[in-house]
């Protein structure tokens, strides 16, 4: 089962230069991997995660913090992303071999990574995150925590030291570790012409991140190690799930930053070139696995412009007069989908200036909010009690954050008020309702089916 990397005709643009670079098509034979599958759901990890995060060492304190996770975020929205779970291997070398459903192929994945945005809309909507740190475009901030979610599986009775390695960058334009590029001709997939990513270059030697050559004002990439032994294998949820914490230094993102991260994996001892990694149920070798999710089962991901968070990959092996040598790939760059598309990762994110994604500091005014009929078809009616007389505003926008429409109402202290709005000719989809009166803001999210 074969994946094609970009339509030839597709290129790699440069936005600040306007240079165009064609790409040479790659295929991705295989991806997915077989191996002995577990109950992962979504929604448990989730609640356990929260617990682990908890307890993991940071600087960050309440109120100043963040765990960011793109995948939970997506899960908000629709929550049939939970049953989309991918799983793939991760070798330093292209000579490694396992089972890919029926046939033996070469292990593909050496390298896979994420990009975060914090100043993203939908990260800082209080309905899905209410009371929560917002970082908007014009806030610094600090990485101050990483966990990366796999399976680590080791040979009974194995004394190897294996080594996770992530490493960290930031940028988000020409002159920075992630300048962004942009493809052109996508309107068949992603139903937009030009789609936008920002750039992640790729140390084939140590697979990481590298910094960019262009960029002699941008601070070196952070690499941090990880050694790997039996002990590893009791840090795990209580599905079997591995996780693997980072404390990451004083790693520090000026205002409109996007964060760039990297996991790879090697293996510490010697094996046989091309020989078998796993078959017939049993491992020959310790191996590592990234956890992702896809977004749409079997088709492309929905491209939302102006969102830099996605996924990359590191194919093997790649000639040096490849276009995408020295590069991750973004998601975005495949037309067939490919099933990798969000990794399990979570990053959690300091700022001290930083405000919230409500108002949690005025005296409460709104109360008793019934938004009806979720889902709505025709008419959706929002219903609500203010504790004073007020001019109350309540706003519908997009996921983008873009207003779609707006009702002020005089509300009587004590009195239910109405807001009625007709969502017939809207496209189906997720959006977002915002009560404001006082001061007070509250936000929720509604779902709109024909």
């Amino acid at each position: 089962m074969k994946k094609q990397l970009l339509f030839a005709a597709v290129a790699l643009v440069q936005l600040q230069a306007q240079a165009q670079q064609k790409l040479t098509p790659i295929t991705a034979p295989h991806i997915n991997q077989v191996m002995p599958l577990k109950n992962f759901s979504l929604k448990d990890i989730q609640t356990e995660k929260k617990k682990l995060q908890q307890s993991t060492a940071n600087k960050g304190t309440a109120n100043t913090s963040r765990w960011y996770n793109y995948v939970d975020l997506k899960s908000k929205i629709d929550p049939n992303i939970s049953n989309n779970i991918k799983l793939t291997w991760l070798w330093h070398k292209y000579d490694m071999k396992s089972t890919f459903g029926t046939s033996v192929d070469t292990v593909y994945m050496r390298t896979y990574g994420t990009a975060l945005d914090p100043s993203s809309v939908l990260f800082n909507v209080a309905g899905l995150y209410p009371g929560e740190m917002a970082i908007k475009s014009t806030d610094a901030y600090a990485v101050d925590s990483a966990i990366v979610y796999g399976i680590y599986d080791r040979v009974a009775n194995s004394t190897t030291v294996d080594t996770l390695r992530i490493s960290i960058v930031y940028g988000a334009g020409n002159n920075t570790n992630m300048p962004i590029y942009y493809f052109t001709g996508m309107q068949t997939q992603f139903q937009k012409d030009t789609v936008r990513f920002a750039m992640m270059y790729l140390d084939s030697v140590k697979r990481c991140a590298l910094k960019n050559p262009n960029a002699s004002n941008m601070p070196n990439v952070l690499i941090i190690d990880k050694y790997l032994t039996q002990a590893n294998l009791a840090d795990t949820l209580s599905n079997g799930m591995n996780y693997f914490k980072f404390a990451v230094p004083n790693f520090n993102v000026p205002a409109n930053g996007i964060v760039g991260m990297t996991v790879s994996y090697k293996y510490g001892g010697t094996y046989t070139p091309f020989s078998m990694l796993f078959a017939n149920n049993n491992f020959n070798y310790n191996a590592f696995s990234g956890i992702w999710y896809e977004e749409n089962a079997g088709g492309s991901p929905a491209y939302t412009e102006g969102e830099y968070n996605y996924g990359f990959i590191s194919p093997m092996p790649l000639p040096s007069t490849d276009g995408w040598y020295g590069s991750l790939i973004p998601m975005w760059a495949y037309p067939a989908t490919l099933g990798l598309e969000l990794p399990l990762i979570d990053l959690k994110l300091s700022c001290t200036t930083c405000n919230t994604t409500s108002v949690t500091d005025v005296e409460s005014n709104i109360e008793s909010v019934v938004a009806a009929p979720n889902p709505a078809n025709d008419a959706f009616t929002i219903s609500f009690n203010t504790l004073k007389n007020a001019s109350s505003k309540v706003t519908i926008t997009n996921l983008l954050g873009q207003e779609i429409d707006t009702k002020t109402i005089a509300s009587t202290a004590h009195t239910t008020s109405k807001a009625v709005f007709n969502v017939a000719n809207l496209n189906a989809g997720v959006y977002i309702y915002t009560i404001t009166s006082n001061e007070q803001t509250i936000s929720n999210r509604f779902v709109v089916t024909h």
